[in-house]
């Protein structure tokens, strides 16, 4: 069998949905503070409600704005930007 291009294998894979959080960077960056941007991975079991809508909602309670998505290893990415003291609550 012969491996697929990487072109292909990247059109075949299934593509998951990425939810943001908050209202844009432009809302973080409305401050003179300084700006952190964290990417992120969780690992391990998760129980409860979904980790995207828990950290959607979070991030709208701190104020800061990025992206998250659970991936097909189990894993659960993201971006978190903003304000460094709150994407550090984060």
């Amino acid at each position: 069998m012969c491996p697929l291009p990487l072109a292909a294998a990247a059109v075949t894979a299934p593509r998951t949905p990425l939810r943001l959080l908050g209202r844009g960077l432009a809302a973080a960056m409305s401050t003179a503070r300084p700006l952190k941007s964290v990417d992120y991975e969780v690992f391990g079991r998760v129980q409860g409600r979904g980790p995207p809508t828990y950290t959607e909602d979070e991030a709208r309670k701190i104020g800061v704005v990025g992206w998250v998505k659970n991936t097909s290893k189990g894993t659960v990415t993201g971006q978190v930007q903003g304000p460094e003291e709150k994407v550090n609550s984060m």
